[in-house]
């Protein structure tokens, strides 16, 4: 890693950090924003307390009601009463990619199995696990008290290959039906419908909106559970805004005054989904928890969701929702119809912010899928990947190696001024730049194009621990693309980790060869020489853990790097730069506006100075 690397990273970090100070907010700022929250709070607890008093109102107004309407609702309470007792019936609807098991205690759905996927284990791919997933309707009923869907036994009102529906029968044109469609043009998506028909006498007035609980701890589906940690998230989407995605390393909640477009659970390479065009009101409630010591060894973490769907009496309410149950695939995702406008389920998948996902969404992917449907080994797929975007930055590498070459041929100068000025860093920087317009040099040259190619070196970086096309493809010894390869050590190495990742390795010892090769043609010395094979040394620890996918892409990275370099090495002739050189420092300089300033800033300084020194 030669000097002008080392300035590019330096660069981009300052200008990281200088964007996080500038726009974090002022003490005046914060202020106001914790004024603001004490208000919400206030006038939340005031709305609390104003409910809880009507509440109360309505509670003593059912207490005076007359005896014949309480005996009415006694009467209605006793009615679905009967369908308190029942037995479990466990039923099964299926298509090529799903196969779906529902209770008819509750009519909900209690598992999901992904027919063409399997687990790390290659046990059975369960997204969703019976006893790990609980889905519900709850309302309250004209006592005031609570009733869930799951304290009931619904009939089966309807069944064939591709449609199940359960009812909740009180009479023939009284009932609520759950019915659920599979598609074999969608065949990830489960059309599911709810029709509430001349139920208002069973439903409370005034209080009357359905809910939704839906509570599921995700399972442990690959090799590494440190990744299936860190990309388990709840990742919500509300009308006219990009999909969000709650905090995935702690415990987080949100409430959601706005309906919902669709909320999800997302693993690392598979999501459940639920979503709707008009039918999610709003008020939802999302929550994610860390899993507690007691838990499962497989268990993730515990997420859950409370939505709404507005009830107002009408003789027949009829709800459309959608699920998703499939592959965490851009490709896949983008191509699913949902039956929601504008759902932009592709975004789901973090692909980074701003340069760094157009990156990936405009090129990476694209690529990779054109590619994918031609060539069978994703390892190569990899590899031509590589060579295509190399390619692409070939012009910039070449531009920083001839900026590179320029200022190894006037670094014998640029010695011979550090050692005539010593250690007065103004003469000598003074100079330095003077010595670089004569020559037509600049030293900020050779690190653009590197600042240029950072968009593509972070935009991989993101792809490959998310890139679905990676899992389980094998490639020379990796048995697994998308998770690190290598043995098991036995035993844990302080920063480094508990295996040996083989392709890490090749990465690091074929970037420490890179690195020595650009301080023979730099020349540089001192601190700078040694920062540059401290680097490489850091990242074999840092990436020992990541997908094998991306430690192959830089390791052949770092091998068409030296194919590009021995290249122009062979075609630049450094005797043609000195001539160039010497015709820039025959022609007269011109200063540019930022030059003139910069001198004024220099004279200004040095004049400063001896002031100072005179006193």
């Amino acid at each position: 890693m030669d000097r002008n690397t080392v300035i590019g990273f330096s660069l981009i970090f300052l200008i990281l950090a200088g964007y996080y100070w500038y726009t974090a907010p002022s003490p005046e700022e914060q202020a106001r924003m914790q004024h603001v929250r004490d208000s919400i709070a206030l006038v939340e607890k005031q709305t609390q307390d104003s409910l809880a008093q009507l509440a109360a109102q309505k509670a003593n107004t059912i207490q005076e009601t007359p005896t014949d309407l309480t005996e009415a609702v006694k009467t209605k309470s006793e009615e679905l009463a009967a369908f308190e007792n029942g037995k479990d019936s466990i039923l099964t609807l299926s298509n090529l990619k799903l196969t779906l098991r529902f209770n008819t205690n509750g009519g909900s759905l209690n598992s999901v199995k992904l027919n063409d996927y399997k687990r790390s284990d290659q046990s059975d791919l369960e997204l969703l696990v019976d006893g790990k997933n609980e889905m519900g309707w709850t309302w309250t009923d004209q006592r005031g008290q609570e009733l869930n869907s799951k304290d009931f036994f619904w009939e089966v009102s309807e069944r064939t290959d591709s449609i199940l529906a359960f009812r909740l029968t009180v009479a023939d044109n009284q009932y609520i039906e759950q019915r659920y469609a599979l598609s074999d043009t969608r065949p990830f998506v489960v059309d599911y419908n709810v029709n509430i028909v001349g139920f208002s006498d069973y439903v409370r007035r005034g209080n009357s909106d359905f809910r939704f609980d839906w509570s599921a701890t995700l399972q442990k589906q690959e090799r590494d559970m440190k990744w299936e940690e860190q990309h388990t998230a709840i990742v919500y989407k509300l009308p006219e805004e990009s999909p969000t995605t709650l905090t995935t390393t702690d415990e987080a909640e949100e409430l959601l005054k706005a309906p919902l477009k669709w909320v999800a659970f997302k693993q690392q390479y598979f999501t459940a989904l639920i979503g709707s065009n008009n039918d999610i009101s709003s008020d939802a409630k999302l929550s994610m928890k860390m899993k507690s010591d007691k838990a499962d060894s497989n268990d993730i973490k515990p997420l859950s969701a409370r939505l709404f769907m507005e009830y107002k009496g009408e003789p027949s309410r009829n709800a459309d929702f959608h699920f998703y149950f499939g592959p965490t695939h851009y490709k896949t995702l983008e191509k699913t119809d949902l039956g929601i406008a504008n759902a932009e389920l592709e975004r789901i998948i973090p692909l980074g912010w701003g340069i760094f996902g157009w990156v990936n969404r405009g090129v990476v992917i694209p690529v990779f899928s054109k590619l994918d449907g031609i060539i069978g080994s994703t390892g190569i797929i990899i590899m031509l990947l590589t060579f295509i975007i190399k390619t692409l930055l070939l012009p910039l590498v070449y531009k920083s190696y001839i900026s590179t070459a320029k200022m190894r041929i006037l670094k014998p100068e640029i010695d011979a001024i550090k050692e005539k000025h010593g250690n007065d860093l103004q003469k000598t920087q003074q100079e330095n730049m003077a010595l670089y317009k004569k020559a037509g040099v600049s030293p900020l040259s050779g690190c653009f194009p590197m600042l240029l190619q950072l968009p593509i070196l972070f935009a991989m970086f993101q792809f490959f621990p998310v890139a679905f096309e990676l899992r389980q493809k094998a490639f020379l010894w990796a048995t697994d693309l998308s998770q690190y390869d290598g043995p098991s050590l036995g035993f844990s190495i302080p920063f480094y980790g508990d295996h040996v990742s083989f392709f890490t390795l090749l990465m690091t010892i074929s970037t420490l060869i890179y690195t020595h090769l650009n301080n023979q043609i730099s020349g540089v010395t001192g601190q700078m020489k040694y920062i540059g094979y401290f680097m490489p040394v850091i990242f074999l620890g840092v990436l020992n853990d990541y997908a094998s996918g991306l430690t192959w892409y830089y390791f052949v990275s770092n091998m068409v790097t030296f194919g590009q370099q021995f290249v122009i090495r062979k075609t630049v002739d450094d005797q043609k730069l000195h001539a160039q050189i010497a015709a820039a420092r025959k022609k007269p300089a011109k200063k540019s506006k930022f030059q003139e300033r910069m001198e004024l800033a220099m004279k200004a300084s040095q004049e400063r100075s001896k002031n100072q020194k005179r006193k």
